[in-house]
């Protein structure tokens, strides 16, 4: 055979042997396939596919957390009412404010007569309780000025307040209808308290004289202080707390005497937002929650936020943000999941929370939105729980008709992964607050059982990759 075909039969042996090579590299180093919705078997199968395991399995502890203070102010609303909860206790709110100097009075000259002076606010819609109930309100003048009590204090707080004149200076008795936006007084979403004549005389008087009282805000503020709004706690005047704009006025009506009579008003308005806060109490005595105020008592460490398990709380979790209650959960198996068969990582960790059914409704609403911040030992609020899609609100699913799926529902991948990767920590947890500003401004509170509650249903649902040895 001639050396040109030798050449040519090697080319071409080549040719055809390269490909088989090829094939079988890749074969050899092929991934096994994923099994994407398969549930872990403790068997000895054979199979070489990569598994998705899910597990749901991981028992939370439960416990409820007592904040004592957080900041009310500049909140936007001014929460009025008493309302008794079987759960949560009796909860009162008032609040105090500021007023600033009249306003338009340069129609007033020595012809004008005083009429009356009215204070005026109005309702936000926001409502927790039976609106059915008549409710009383009353306004007091505040004994002291406004301010910090200290240099490095910045805000007003849930327990903050200022002494103020026992003898109201008016009250008034109105029924509140919130989804229309309206009131029994017949003035749309406005509540009017009646302020009396001596008041609205003397105020009328220093207008008329252009007294500097009236004219500059620092002196007005010294005369007139600032006033608190607060409901009547009595029997028969409770029931309900409702939320209003911190747009308060102060109406003082006059009128023009002369052939043809002219009426008119001028405006006292709300002053600096900064200085109105709601004080927000409860009393929780004879209620699940009055474990929370022994805790409190006996906590070693002031600094550190008094906490309760559930089995100290008819087994159960509570959160209502603006009385300071918050839902703790920890996951003390989290540190077994890298021993499980097979374990590889971690895929997806889905976070379940379903109310206690009956401990809900829409008088006693659920927060339309839980959200989830990370916590250590010392209870304090850390960083919010993310996903893929921003901060994690809860994607609440709402029944009202008992069928008990009703659900919060949370991707807390990122979080799962990180304690995982820590070891597990105990200590380690998760808040369960609403988020800001419906932490100072809303009642919804929810209830959450623990295992030993027959209506536990709080739920991680663990998705892993397994590869079978």
């Amino acid at each position: 055979m001639r050396m040109t075909e030798k050449n040519d039969l090697k080319r071409y042996q080549l040719g055809f042997l390269l490909p088989v090579v090829i094939m079988f590299f890749l074969a050899a180093c092929q991934k096994p396939s994923i099994d994407f919705g398969a549930s872990f078997v403790n068997n000895n199968s054979n199979s070489n596919n990569t598994s998705v395991i899910q597990i749901d399995t991981f028992t939370a502890r439960l416990s409820t957390v007592l904040v004592d203070s957080f900041p009310t102010a500049a909140t936007g609303s001014m929460l009025l009412g008493y309302y008794h909860d079987n759960l949560f206790g009796s909860v009162t709110s008032s609040s105090f404010l500021q007023m600033g100097i009249p306003a338009g009075t340069s129609g007033i000259n020595n012809q004008s007569v005083y009429d009356s002076l009215v204070l005026n606010m109005r309702i936000n819609k926001s409502f927790f309780g039976d609106t059915t109930l008549q409710q009383r309100y009353y306004v007091s003048q505040l004994n002291e000025i406004i301010q910090y009590p200290y240099s490095t204090q910045y805000t007003y707080y849930n327990n903050s307040g200022f002494s103020y004149n026992a003898s109201p200076l008016g009250f008034t008795d109105v029924t509140i209808y919130p989804t229309r936006g309206l009131t029994s007084q017949a003035l749309d979403d406005t509540v009017k308290i009646d302020l009396p004549d001596t008041l609205g005389q003397h105020l009328f008087e220093m207008i008329q004289n252009v007294s500097d009282t009236v004219k500059n805000l620092n002196s007005f503020i010294a005369y007139f202080r600032g006033l608190t709004i607060y409901p009547d706690t009595t029997p028969g005047h409770s029931g309900t707390l409702y939320g209003f704009k911190d747009t308060v006025t102060i109406r003082l009506f006059y009128h023009q005497p002369g052939i043809y009579t002219t009426y008119n008003f001028i405006d006292i308005k709300f002053n600096n937002k900064s200085n109105q806060f709601n004080r927000i109490t409860a009393d929780r005595s004879g209620t699940p929650l009055a474990a929370l105020t022994t805790a409190q008592a006996s906590r070693p460490n002031p600094l550190i936020h008094a906490e309760a398990p559930s089995s100290q709380m008819n087994n159960a979790m509570y959160v209502q943000s603006a009385t300071g209650v918050q839902g703790k959960i920890t996951f003390p198996s989290l540190s077994t999941v890298p021993a499980l068969p097979g374990y590889l990582g971690i895929l997806r960790a889905q976070l379940i929370l379903k109310p206690i059914v009956g401990t809900f409704s829409p008088e006693l609403a659920l927060p339309p939105q839980l959200i989830l911040s990370q916590t250590d030992v010392n209870n304090q609020l850390g960083s919010p729980i993310t996903s893929t899609g921003g901060v994690e609100y809860g994607s609440l699913y709402i029944d009202y008709n008992g069928a008990g799926i009703t659900t919060y529902s949370y991707d807390i991948t990122n979080y799962i992964k990180q304690q995982v990767t820590l070891g597990g920590n105990n200590t380690d947890g998760l808040l369960i607050s609403l988020p800001s500003p419906a932490n100072a401004t809303s009642f919804d509170r929810a209830v959450f059982g623990d295992a030993t509650n027959k209506n536990y249903n709080i739920t991680l649902n663990l998705y892993y990759i397994s590869l079978p040895h």
